[in-house]
């Protein structure tokens, strides 16, 4: 997938990076096990970059194509009902 795909694809949840990233993972796990794309960005567990001196860390979201979002949030509201959503809603 290129820069240009990637943009295009749309966020159904965050996680914070500061944890292993394994419930990104089973959340793109479920959504591919139910025949969505699905993948994580930023695909390591923790990017960080300085700012003042300390880290900050970007969240871990997991991506879909726009035309899957819908379903994808459904699956994972119906599985996975503690996932967080994009924008805390």
């Amino acid at each position: 997938m290129n820069d240009k795909q990637r943009e295009e694809w749309v966020a159904v949840a965050q996680f914070n990076a500061m944890d292993t990233g394994v419930a990104a993972d089973m959340a793109v796990a479920k959504l591919q096990g139910s025949g969505i794309q699905a993948m994580r960005f930023p695909t390591g567990s923790i990017t960080s970059v300085l700012v003042g001196g300390l880290p900050a860390v970007e969240p871990i979201r997991v991506l879909v194509p726009p035309d899957q979002a819908d379903r994808a949030r459904e699956i994972l509201a119906e599985e996975l009902p503690s996932t967080p959503r994009p924008g805390g809603d």
